[in-house]
């Protein structure tokens, strides 16, 4: 499922129209050019696909300690070793966290960094971003869609300093679930997960083992391995490249890092010898702002057995999937027909928003891996119809509760001519240290209906807990935002979209059933979800707990009194485009007591 607002309709709103204005670009620039060299953005060099093979990250188990530090990493063969970062040893990215559900992990992260990738690219106008910086960089660790403590969460004030480190001990209160990990320092999530910091990590149980004597007979081992989508541009020199557009100067906020090359588990459109039989793959979009449309380039059927939140009830057997940076899909691909040296991709040809598309000039990449049969007997069990209840499963998806309250939030998009580019992004209309926050009664279910009033698609992730879709509307935007003029920013802005709905409720695609941390919200709908805010005495730990952030204990010059000792409150939520959060499409939430 793919919403999608035509060229026209976004220049009827003069949305479109008024951000290509103010980025100072006119249509007919926009030509395509007649070489390769495209004007508008700073290309990478040409890299044949399909000629280095697909890493696996090493699997780590128990408490253990994971360093934060920089590295050199090769992501093509005609490519040049270059600096990155990584988690634990790894020269990019970080190993696979193979954890149990109701058994506690501590994992303690050194921050070992030091003078900045991207220096050159910090604006220290965003909220967390500091001249020091530079050559200090501060890191959060964020679990994603792990059901942690406030202190636990990775929140995005709560940094740690090169020399310092912080200790995270998840209980893992929660059924088998594919997380993730990765960076969260405010103001620097965008350029921290760019160079390298993320990495998997994956919760079982008793259903969900790891090993062959998992309930459903899915694929373990050598069978079932993780791929991290992340679309990256590339130096000469074989470096990252953080910068998108030519019209915006080296040091300014991008409203969008988009890169005109894919990597998989950070390698360039790696290829992968496969046996004759059943695959479990653990996909996460770990792109800055790109989505995937995936599918086979034989357009051969595949299962979905799960997304973010664990296992679907019953598997999805279908032919492509939608997938927003920071949503994660279970997939079941069956290879039994890939004779030897027979070849099948797994591509993707999702198309950018007219406006981005317009701006950036950016295409589908459709390199993505490439599966190579070598003939030999592998993994031959069929995925079985129903994943939960009866006999040996776990139990059916609960049904959500009634909602007590019905939530509007609104996904807004700023003007600023003090700024360049000027354009933001917001919640609500506001800043993230504004105080007028969401603060969600303990033990109660909502549905929040979320307002997308801007001109792109956002995946909003929400932190602590999960989201079941009900369904998606459009709506009149150009009437909905004539009708409720925006005040000036830090002025809460969130109508009620009920006026100017238009057609039917969509329902969610079958594959975004079950429990889901991050929704992708498309732009002039809006998507509704309902949400269940646990009680302290659910959690077993009291998710409106203050604590003191300490900033890693190293206080130094140029480092905002905020990121220093200070006391932290709650959790967040925000759009997963990284870098739309760090401007800040983000916002701070608390679960009150009733």
């Amino acid at each position: 499922m793919s919403h999608r607002l035509s060229r026209r309709r976004l220049l009827k709103t003069g949305l479109g129209a008024g951000l290509a204005g103010s980025l100072g670009l006119a249509y007919p620039y926009f030509s395509q050019a007649s070489d390769s060299a495209d004007p508008r953005t700073f290309p990478s060099p040409y890299l044949e696909p399909y000629v280095d093979e697909l890493p696996v990250p090493p699997v780590v188990r128990g408490d253990r300690t994971l360093a934060v530090a920089g590295a050199r990493h090769r992501f093509h063969r005609d490519l040049n070793p270059a600096p990155t970062w990584g988690y634990g040893g790894q020269a990019y990215l970080g190993p696979t966290v193979d954890a149990h559900a109701h058994e506690s992990l501590e994992l303690t992260f050194e921050n070992q960094l030091g003078m900045h990738l991207f220096a050159k690219d910090i604006d220290t106008s965003l909220h967390g971003a500091t001249e020091a910086a530079r050559t200090m960089p501060p890191v959060s660790v964020h679990l994603h869609g792990a059901v942690a403590p406030p202190d636990m969460d990775g929140h995005p004030e709560d940094v740690f300093v090169p020399g310092g480190s912080r200790r995270y001990r998840y209980d893992n209160p929660q059924e088998a679930a594919h997380l993730w990990y990765h960076d969260h320092a405010e103001g620097l999530t965008r350029l921290n997960v760019f160079g390298g910091l993320a990495g998997m990590y994956l919760l079982r149980d008793g259903f969900d083992t790891g090993g062959v004597d998992n309930a459903w007979g899915l694929p373990s081992g050598e069978f079932e391995m993780p791929l991290v989508l992340q679309d990256r541009r590339f130096h000469e020199d074989g470096s990252l490249n953080f910068r998108t557009l030519t019209s915006i100067p080296e040091g300014k906020w991008d409203p969008g890092q988009i890169g005109d090359l894919m990597t998989v588990n950070g390698v360039v459109s790696p290829y992968y010898r496969v046996a004759k039989g059943l695959y479990r793959f653990r996909v996460v979009n770990g792109s800055n702002y790109r989505s995937y449309h995936l599918f086979f380039s034989n357009r051969m059927a595949f299962w979905v057995v799960g997304n973010d939140g664990g296992v679907l009830d019953t598997s999805v057997l279908t032919t492509s999937v939608r997938l927003t940076p920071g949503e994660r899909i279970d997939l079941v691909v069956d290879f039994s027909r890939l004779s030897m040296g027979e070849r099948v991709e797994l591509t993707n040809d999702q198309e950018e928003v007219p406006i981005i598309k317009l701006v950036s000039g950016a295409e589908p990449l459709p390199h993505l891996v490439q599966f190579i049969g070598t003939g030999v007997t592998g993994h031959t069990a069929t995925p079985p119809a129903r994943l939960r209840g009866g006999a040996g499963r776990p139990p059916l998806l609960p049904r959500p509760e009634t909602p007590v309250r019905t939530r509007v939030v609104a996904l807004t998009q700023d003007g600023d001519l003090k700024r360049w580019p000027p354009v933001g992004m917001s919640l609500n209309n506001l800043s993230f240290t504004d105080e007028d926050i969401e603060m969600p009664r303990q033990g109660t279910t909502e549905l929040w209906e979320i307002v997308n009033a801007t001109v792109e698609e956002h995946p909003v992730h929400l932190h602590l807990v999960n989201m079941r879709i009900l369904n998606r509307q459009e709506f009149r935007l150009g009437a909905y935002l004539l009708a409720n003029p925006r005040p000036p920013k830090g002025t809460r802005w969130a109508p009620s979209p009920a006026r100017f709905l238009k057609g039917e409720p969509e329902p969610p695609a079958a594959w975004e059933a079950g429990a889901k941390d991050t929704v992708a919200c498309p732009e002039g709908m809006v998507t509704r979800v309902l949400v269940r805010f646990p009680s302290a005495d659910e959690l077993g730990f009291d998710p409106d707990a203050t604590w003191e952030a300490a900033g890693g204990g190293h206080s130094m010059e140029g480092m905002e009194a905020d990121q220093q000792s200070h006391t932290l409150q709650g959790y967040v939520w925000h759009c997963h485009i990284l870098d739309h959060e760090d401007d800040c499409m983000m916002a701070r939430y608390r679960l009150v007591e009733s």
